[in-house]
């Protein structure tokens, strides 16, 4: 079972969120980088690969995959940290029998009027005891009115005593609710001896409700420097993360008369702009957007605004969000935050006509991709123009409709001053090159950080082994691919005992055991899943598509071949120590047998003959 969990959890988190939420990443070509939260560093050498889904410190050089970053960072074992994040995927990791059908149907009616209690204690905490006090100063700070806090249902989860389980214990006594059906409504977790401790502790709580007002679950604002600083409700027969729209309730019938959706990151971004009196706003509910969100605002206005926060992250988020809308068939349009302004919240609370004006002044989302593309391109000189063009292109790609696409191609070719023809055939060469998939803007990449391009070779074990530089690259390769194991062991003859570096070995023998997939990181331990980790971060050349077919092979066999040749100088080695001592102490015989034994070394390894004869 743990197995699948984690193959499943895996599948449903990814790294860069994940980490994300307890450290600051910026992206760097394909990897994200950040300070290493687990040493102290003013340049950043931690690295997160998204495509591998791996992390890697080059500073300390520790690294893994998503359940080692959890453990480290949580100081907890392998079980807690799978608990944590299978309740952060909605994967649960034991298999109660399910009622199905109607069953289903009455645990999510279930599962609301949990939710429904569950709010009203919050809220109760938040504005009528001691315990809300934090909660109360938040909204205060943030500019939240008492009056609109409770329009939106907000209240505070307090920390719940010594058994944190403070509304576990309300809706046993007083609802007359049982632990399981606590734990199934997201509420809490489950505890060993059949208690249970609350979900959300000493955090501000947002309900998260259907478009009837019936409360599907939570997201919980931590207070302070506590992470994760957003937590939501697991998925629940009520919940689903990527379906429910924060504000939805209150913002159904403005969208239907301003016929658009607005949409923005935070819970307080569509609090501040109902302060402001644009009531058609929502916000995705602590996640990226998704279709079925889309979709869902689709049935009651033609056209969404994206209006996300100004940082790069931002700024990417919207560029993806314009992609699942295009998916959908539904025009968008896309809001520029002003200079200096980090969210809608804050533009509100400074100016509120601004955010109104802002709001009314949004532009075509292909209108807004295609400036940032041409962005120091336009008179520019030609390598600027070229460029600009490359990344023009991109978004042209991603225009579905084709009467569209044309009309902004016809406008990048005017304003950077080349043909028309010319982007044509470029986008159609990008277009062959990814068939089906949406291209995204070319973004200058910065220059590369000290830490990239570090030898194999410095990389000792725990037990201060060096890395040979056949032996990591060899480990490189089945770390990207698995099968590789099989054929170095099988096919090439080599022989996991001539490998002297134990995490290598221990890496090898994983990759033999891996039965399809990527690379099994979890099946080992710290120190090795640190190396397997530097290694998956670091490129092989001959598994690029570039590479020449035979490359991988041939430069296979050359490592086996190094790895042969190591061990044989190693043998010789010994056996001519064992030989002068034999010699300086008169045993003959000895010498004969050692002599014999070098002889036979050296007609195994032809290649080899010179430098035994030399030694």
């Amino acid at each position: 079972m743990a197995a699948d969990a984690v193959a499943e959890i895996k599948a449903r988190l990814d790294i860069v969120e994940v980490v994300g939420g307890y450290l600051t990443l910026q992206r760097s070509g394909r990897e994200f980088k950040g300070l290493c939260p687990f040493h102290a560093e003013k340049t950043p050498s931690f690295t997160v690969s998204q495509e591998r889904q791996v992390w890697y410190c080059f500073g300390c050089q520790q690294g893994g995959d998503l359940f080692a970053f959890v453990e480290r960072i949580e100081r907890a074992d392998f079980r807690q940290a799978l608990e944590l994040l299978a309740d952060r995927a909605g994967v649960e990791l034991e298999a109660p029998g399910r009622r199905a059908g109607r069953g289903l149907g009455r645990d999510r009616r279930r599962a609301i009027e949990l939710n429904q209690r569950a709010q009203q204690f919050y809220e109760h905490v938040l504005w009528s005891t001691p315990a809300g006090a934090p909660g109360r100063a938040l909204l205060q700070e943030r500019g939240v009115a008492e009056s609109l806090a409770r329009r939106f249902g907000v209240g505070f989860a307090p920390m719940g005593g010594t058994g944190g389980d403070a509304l576990v214990r309300y809706l046993t006594a007083k609802r007359g609710a049982e632990v399981q059906e606590i734990v199934g409504a997201g509420l809490a977790h489950a505890q060993r001896g059949g208690g249970a401790r609350d979900r959300f502790r000493h955090r501000l709580v947002f309900p998260i409700r259907d478009e009837r007002g019936g409360v599907l679950g939570f997201g919980g604002r931590a207070l302070g420097d506590a992470m994760p600083k957003y937590l939501n409700t697991q998925e629940t027969s009520a919940y689903h993360k990527s379906r429910s729209i924060f504000g939805i309730d209150l913002a159904r019938n403005a969208i239907e008369r301003e016929r658009a959706a607005v949409v923005v990151e935070g819970y307080f971004d569509v609090i501040a702009a109902h302060a402001a009196g644009i009531e058609n706003v929502v916000a995705s509910s602590g996640t990226a957007l998704a279709r079925d969100q889309v979709r869902a605002l689709g049935r009651y206005a033609p056209a969404i605004v994206l209006c996300f926060d100004g940082d790069d992250a931002g700024r990417a988020a919207a560029s993806r969000a314009v992609d699942v809308v295009a998916a959908e068939g539904i025009p968008a349009r896309i809001c520029l935050l002003p200079d200096g302004v980090k969210d809608p919240d804050e533009l509100v609370r400074r100016d509120p006509a601004a955010f109104t004006a802002m709001v009314q002044a949004a532009q075509p989302e292909w209108q807004v991709l295609l400036d940032a593309a041409l962005s120091g391109g336009e008179g520019g000189s030609v390598d600027a123009r070229r460029a600009a063009a490359e990344r023009a292109v991109s978004v042209l790609a991603r225009i579905p409709e084709a009467a569209t696409r044309d009309l902004y191609l016809q406008q990048a070719a005017r304003r950077l001053d080349v043909g028309a023809r010319s982007l044509t055939q470029d986008l159609a060469r990008l277009q062959r090159q990814s068939p089906g998939r949406p291209a995204r803007v070319v973004l200058p990449q910065p220059a590369a950080s000290a830490s990239d391009g570090v030898p194999l070779d410095s990389v000792a074990s725990p037990d201060e082994t060096p890395l040979p530089q056949w032996e990591g690259y060899l480990g490189g390769i089945v770390v990207h691919r698995p099968d590789m194991a099989r054929v170095l062991t099988l096919e090439l003859g080599l022989e996991l005992g001539e490998l002297t570096h134990p995490s290598v070995r221990r890496i090898m023998e994983t990759a033999q055991q891996a039965n399809g997939g990527g690379f099994p990181l979890h099946r080992l331990d710290a120190a090795d899943q640190a190396l397997a980790a530097r290694l998956m971060v670091l490129d092989v050349p001959e598994l690029n598509e570039t590479s020449a077919v035979d490359a991988l092979e041939r430069a296979m066999r050359d490592c086996v071949r190094d790895v042969h040749e190591a061990t044989a100088l190693r043998s010789a080695a010994e056996i001519q120590r064992e030989l002068q001592s034999a010699k300086d102490a008169g045993r003959d015989d000895e010498v004969r047998i050692l002599a014999a034994r070098l002889a036979a070394l050296a007609a195994e390894a032809p290649h080899l003959r010179h430098t035994l004869s030399a030694r």
